[in-house]
């Protein structure tokens, strides 16, 4: 390409003397208005568009930002009330296994099958107090009807 097409400013000086510079030497080059015109209005036309492409992205950028914070909110708090608790659980338990096979050797399982069944009957035995709640063995948590253990003032 050469030509008239030399002659338009390339955009990396955007003052005005450039493009009005830039613009005569093209019209001076036997380059036409209209090219000159067409290539204006779709200039114009692009930046509108880019300009909405834009704008909708910010407005669904505001939509979605405070919902992937909310879920990323919820999984570091799932994680650190769940997970991380129980990976405590679980070397507590890994350990007291350590400590049950080497002090009972080959009677180890039936020690901690007994444990495991005692700790259950313990759980129970709370479940079924009177003055406990029948659901969670949480300070405070209500009693729901109909769920848990049964206790004698349960239907009313």
């Amino acid at each position: 390409m050469s030509g008239a097409a030399d002659e338009l400013p390339s955009g990396d000086d955007p003052s005005p003397n450039s493009v009005l510079t830039g613009t005569i030497g093209y019209l001076n080059a036997d380059g036409t208005l209209g090219t000159l015109l067409q290539g204006a209005i779709f200039g114009t036309l692009v930046s509108v568009f880019t300009g909405g492409v834009n704008l909708i992205q910010s407005i669904v950028g505001l939509i979605t930002a405070p919902i992937d914070a909310t879920g990323e909110a919820t999984i570091a708090t799932i994680e650190a009330t769940v997970i991380e608790p129980l990976g405590i659980v679980t070397a507590s338990a890994q350990a007291s296994a350590m400590s049950i096979g080497d002090q009972f050797g080959v009677f180890a399982f039936i020690v901690g099958l007994a444990i495991l069944l005692g700790g259950f009957w313990i759980v129970i035995q709370f479940l079924q107090e009177d003055e406990t709640s029948d659901t969670f063995i949480v300070p405070g948590f209500p009693d729901i009807p109909f769920i848990g253990v049964d206790e004698e003032n349960d239907e009313g």
